[in-house]
């Protein structure tokens, strides 16, 4: 059988680029979108035979959503697997709405660290055409605070080294995470910077002070707001206070319920331009795991209870939850529409990637879409590269995780 020379997607509401949703068809050819109207092209009906026509009447259609903090899921863990393991599952991501992936080693034995980094060097260098995309990897360590290091074994925290950086860098490399305080901090986010490498700040004693100077070198990120970095005070104000106040940073914020209370969100949504805002999952090898599970993650054991990844001592561990739960989250507690969830999900993220063809449904861009029940905002059919590479075959009705 001939494939269809065009998909059409028909009367779903698309969620755009700035936040806002119309309704509209989209045409797909040669995976990328080929035009956007508000009705079907009658023109393209009519002059071709083979068009394959997907209905999206009471679905939502957005850009394929982007993890950018993922340290792996579904029992796989990206500090500690091989290149079979880091494929299969990029293969299931697509099932969750996820067509693309920025793939994060956490801090560990500098040797461990770059056999990590060889794997997912390997993988994005091999990437098949029908998985979620790897964008690159994103250093989570081991360059960051021995106050602040949260999950991060903290016996394999090490001071910033010139020749240990050189070392960990890959081309593949992305992002870093660092805390900006650290000695040799700015030689750091300078040589990092010039690479074209995202500098962003977690894991951090900083004061707000250090935390703009960093900014002013560079950096242009904050991992994780609230998470692992000196507490918001009114007197020693640190890196909450400056990523709150400093509209050329972007923030990560976690909406899986466990790290940051909605309350506090809805603060930061009143704080910082929209745009700079960057829904993020954390998501360890235990999201998407079910209640109960257990396994290794940091050196250390994890559990899954009441929609947490916690080690023996209690402390987060990553996140149990996925993006595509972050984005149901911000519209079941009220705190923002559709739409503007998934901005904070695709194109600001590609934004802060400068990622100049996926994230966004506008012509002319790569067809990584994602096609969601308007009720229940159930992943109903994934685009990678304009093919259907998962479709629903139940209509389960899905629940945001729970606050405690």
């Amino acid at each position: 059988m001939t494939a269809p020379a065009l998909t059409l997607i028909s009367n779903a509401r698309l969620c755009l680029p700035n936040g806002t949703e119309r309704q509209g068809s989209v045409l797909l050819e040669n995976g990328v979108i080929h035009s956007i109207t508000p009705e079907p092209p009658a023109s393209v009906l009519l002059n071709h035979d083979n068009v394959d026509i997907i209905d999206g009447t009471e679905k939502y259609l957005s850009p394929g959503l982007i993890e950018l903090h993922f340290n792996g899921a579904l029992g796989c863990d990206l500090n500690r697997t091989n290149i079979a393991g880091v494929q299969k599952l990029l293969s299931q991501l697509p099932q969750y709405g996820i067509t693309s992936a920025v793939l994060t080693a956490i801090t560990a034995p500098l040797t461990d660290m770059l056999s990590a980094i060889h794997v997912l060097a390997a993988v994005i260098h091999h990437r098949s055409p029908e998985h979620c995309e790897p964008l690159g990897i994103h250093l989570e360590g081991p360059f960051i605070s021995p106050h602040f290091y949260g999950a991060h074994p903290k016996d394999d925290i090490r001071p910033i080294n010139r020749e240990e950086l050189e070392v960990l860098l890959s081309p593949k490399t992305r992002m870093i995470t660092l805390a900006p305080e650290l000695p040799l901090a700015e030689h750091a986010i300078r040589m990092l910077t010039e690479k074209g490498i995202r500098v962003s700040m977690g894991h951090s004693n900083a004061t707000s002070q250090e935390a703009r100077y960093g900014t002013d070198l560079g950096a242009s990120c904050v991992t994780h707001l609230f998470n692992a970095m000196r507490p918001f005070h009114h007197r020693e104000p640190g890196l909450i206070t400056a990523a709150l106040n400093d509209d050329r940073l972007f923030v990560q914020m976690i909406g899986d319920g466990a790290h940051i209370h909605p309350d506090v969100l809805r603060l930061v949504l009143k704080c910082k331009p929209l745009e700079k805002i960057l829904l993020t999952s954390d998501a360890s090898p235990a999201a998407a795991l079910p209640e109960g599970a257990h396994l290794q993650f940091g050196g250390q054991e994890v559990t899954v209870s009441h929609q947490k990844a916690l080690n023996v001592d209690g402390v987060l561990a990553g996140s149990s939850q996925l993006v595509t739960t972050c984005v149901r989250n911000l519209v079941h507690w009220g705190l923002t529409d559709f739409a503007t969830a998934i901005r904070f999900a695709t194109t600001n993220v590609a934004n802060f990637l400068d990622e100049k063809e996926i994230g966004r449904i506008q012509e002319g861009h790569r067809a990584n879409l994602v096609l969601w029940d308007a009720k229940t905002l159930a992943i109903d059919t994934t685009f990678i590269d304009g093919k259907p590479v998962y479709q629903r075959s139940s209509q389960a009705s899905l629940s945001p995780a729970s606050i405690t």
